[in-house]
């Protein structure tokens, strides 16, 4: 056979080389909605990393969330899609950026592989980790590196084993060069996003990427989607002041109290997202274990009694990096003597209370500030609203706080926090309390809690 006459046959085995390999390599993608901060950036790169190496890729408005192996596979029919990439954003420290992807395979529902992570100390490098080695990564998740080199090989073998035959009819054939073994860019390469329209099929919904790598893509929920929980536990020091105003009988003493207390609180996002951990249900619990009044008129000691606690709903809202929440709560708080034969002659208080605070978190570098401030609607006043003290008793209530968070790890802070709870009380004495006796005489009293906390807090 002459040279010329061998030339269709080596045409259409490097054509079937290139198609094979084409075909092979270029794959679509669904890259559903990341969590977490910069999400719609990293997502993004991981896009154009995918693109560049020849897939399709389609943008999806639908979270990453929980579904059945059915919905995935339905989800990927509706998109044409040969895989999902679910994925989350994770930051734990100013210096500590985790992006983790999930891949799943269109055909079984499944997850494929383990999840994957990139991690870097700084958002920039994140990017370039992501830019350098997504896409081979995500292929090997799906088993596309491997399927990639068999066809490469094959075509190789298949070259070889032509040429082989034309230089038993011709030796010259040996002198050709042969074919390429390096695969080409699919003819999707360079393909704009696609952009996904309100309703669409891509919106049934999602799978979760798990903080356990699983191998199932409806595993539990990560720590940003579905149930998330913050404990708080704090010890410090209360210094209490209770002092009467325009006492009529000149018999109403002032109390002046230090004790030292703990503090308990913690809070349930028990939502996925979109909600996440935008609006969850909190508590709180603060007693005291030491502390003592001396008293320097008659003398004797009296061990001081406090507790304080609530619950109720918090609202938060992300401003980039910065945070503001609203509480809405519903408590009491209880301070006194344990004083069973009124020796003191101070009446306990005992406050009924709705409470509604806003509080804000400011990154500041390494550390954040908190910071909050609050009324107080006294619904209830306890044995200072009897009828020997001041059965009209009114008043109200404010609160502040300031404090700063140093994390620690990506799930655990220390804390050092400042407060204040001040009681401004009106007694609204009438002409009959002073003169019959029946009740103290007083124009008003401010009731006025200093405190310094440090603690620790998790995030669970």
């Amino acid at each position: 056979m002459s040279g010329w006459a061998r030339w269709p046959t080596a045409v259409i085995a490097v054509a079937a080389v290139l198609l094979c390999v084409s075909e092979a390599q270029a794959s679509r993608f669904v890259l559903l909605t990341f969590s977490g901060r910069k999400a719609d950036v990293l997502r993004a790169k991981v896009a154009e990393a995918l693109e560049q190496a020849g897939h399709t890729v389609v943008l999806s408005k639908s979270p990453s969330k929980r579904m059945s192996s059915a919905q995935v596979k339905r989800l990927a029919k509706r998109g044409k899609a040969d895989a999902l990439v679910a994925g989350r954003v994770q930051r734990g420290g100013v210096e500590d950026w985790t992006l983790a992807l999930q891949v799943v395979d269109a055909g079984t529902g499944k997850a494929a592989g383990k999840e994957i992570r990139f991690s870097s100390d700084w958002l920039p490098g994140l990017t370039k980790e992501l830019a350098d080695s997504a896409s081979q990564r995500v292929e090997a998740a799906l088993g596309l590196e491997e399927s990639h080199a068999a066809v490469s090989h094959a075509a190789v073998s298949h070259a070889a084993a032509s040429k082989g035959r034309a230089a038993e009819q011709d030796p010259t054939a040996l002198d050709e060069p042969a074919p390429s073994s390096e695969p080409t860019q699919g003819s999707d390469a360079g393909t704009e996003l696609e952009p996904i329209q309100s309703g669409s099929a891509l919106e049934d919904g999602a799978v979760t990427v798990s903080d356990r790598g699983t191998d199932d893509a409806s595993g539990d929920g990560n720590e940003e989607d579905g149930v998330v929980v913050r404990l708080r536990a704090r010890g410090g020091f209360i210094h209490r002041t209770l002092d009467f105003s325009d006492d009529i009988y000149n018999r109403l003493r002032v109390q002046r109290t230090n004790l030292w207390v703990y503090q308990v609180d913690g809070a349930l996002y028990p939502f996925e997202r979109p909600i996440g951990e935008r609006l969850g249900l909190i508590a709180s619990y603060e007693a005291a274990f030491a502390g003592s009044v001396h008293d320097s008129d008659f003398g004797g000691d009296f061990p001081v009694t406090f507790q304080e606690f609530f619950g109720g709903l918090r609202a938060r809202y992300p401003l980039g990096k910065n945070e503001i929440a609203f509480d809405l709560t519903f408590g009491r708080m209880n301070s006194g003597l344990e004083d069973k034969n009124k020796a003191a002659h101070i009446p306990d208080m005992s406050y009924t209370v709705l409470r509604a605070s806003l509080d804000f978190s400011l990154e500041l570098g390494p550390v954040r500030a908190v910071g909050s401030g609050g009324f107080r609607l006294p619904l209830g006043y306890g044995e200072i609203s009897n009828t020997e003290w001041f059965p009209r008793v009114g008043g109200y209530g404010f609160e502040a706080s300031l404090g700063l968070e140093y994390p620690v790890s990506k799930r655990v802070s220390l804390e050092v926090l400042g407060s204040l709870r001040r009681y401004l009380l009106e007694m609204n004495s009438e002409p009959d309390d002073a003169i019959s006796g029946k009740s103290e005489v007083a124009g008003g009293a401010v009731d006025l809690y200093l405190s310094s906390y440090f603690g620790v807090s998790f995030k669970l």
